[in-house]
């Protein structure tokens, strides 16, 4: 059964008969030619999904009925948010999409020092929509019916220095991807990293002067003793984090987390991050059963 974004919530209600908005009609009734007593699902974002009838169509509009309610919403059993540094184009595009796919809660977009994108005050409204957008299509492809929320721009500094930007409680995982471990999966020091390790575009190693423990175990138990827990990851761009931005984190409670051996792409690491977090859940769950 197709599935659309109907974005305006206040009109659906079971029971009613309520117009296509104008995307869904040409996506619809003009491109895929459905035909009166087809049925699709519509979700506004506001959680669940509608199940509805297609009952009228002219060359200009259609109309649906709203035949039932279903309160299902599809989400992670905890919730994650993302801190990301935008990065040009597909990459961008692909991070918020596989990111909505896996059940992210919202997207903190973010300049940093060695980030190539710099967004003018003209470009950013523009841009938000647009990566707004592939979060929609992300989630009426995949079955989620909460669309992740974008927040504007802020810079690297600004974020973290906010009360609000950053949550302090206890509850919550801070994790900054991601950091090469050595053999004995301890994180390695800046003074033995290899610059040749690093490949052109790719994120850069976190370089903490000190090594840091696997934060494995602290998120497993996390996810024992908290009935939602709640996980912020912060992911640079293709130039990396620089050693100022990455000590900040740190200092505001960010844990380094390198997921395996390889250097991720920042595309990647949103994806591999929130695979990670679902696997880890879903096996501490299935031993505890």
């Amino acid at each position: 059964m197709r599935r659309f974004f109907y974005n305006q919530p206040n009109l659906l209600q079971v029971g009613s008969t309520v117009p296509l908005t104008e995307d869904i009609f040409h996506h619809w009734c003009k491109v895929l030619r459905a035909s009166i007593g087809e049925q699709a699902l519509f979700f506004d974002a506001q959680g669940g999904e509608y199940t509805v009838t297609l009952t009228d169509v002219t060359k200009k509009q259609a109309l649906v009925t709203i035949n039932d309610f279903n309160p299902i919403n599809r989400a992670l059993p905890f919730t994650v948010n993302i801190a990301l540094v935008m990065s040009r184009g597909e990459r961008m595009d692909y991070a918020i999409q596989k990111a909505t796919e896996l059940g992210v809660s919202s997207i903190q977009l973010l300049t940093s020092q060695h980030g190539e994108v710099r967004l003018k005050a003209d470009q950013a409204d523009k841009k938000l929509a647009h990566w707004q957008q592939v979060a929609v299509s992300a989630c009426e492809q995949c079955g989620l019916n909460i669309v992740p929320t974008l927040l504007a721009p802020k810079a690297f500094s600004d974020w973290l220095d906010e009360p609000a930007g950053v949550p302090t409680s206890t509850n919550v995982t801070k994790l900054i991807l991601a950091v090469p471990p050595d053999d004995s999966g301890v994180v390695t020091p800046c003074n033995q990293i290899e610059g040749n390790d690093i490949e052109h575009n790719d994120i850069e190693p976190i370089t903490p002067c000190t090594p840091y423990p696997n934060p494995l175990p602290y998120i497993a138990n996390q996810f024992r003793q908290c009935s939602l827990a709640q996980f912020w990851l912060l992911i640079g761009a293709e130039g990396g984090f620089s050693e100022q931005e990455i000590t900040q984190a740190i200092e505001r409670g960010f844990m380094p987390w390198q997921i395996g051996e390889r250097v991720l792409r920042t595309e990647t690491a949103p994806v591999v991050a929130l695979s990670s977090l679902l696997t880890l859940y879903q096996t501490l769950t299935v031993a505890q059963e």
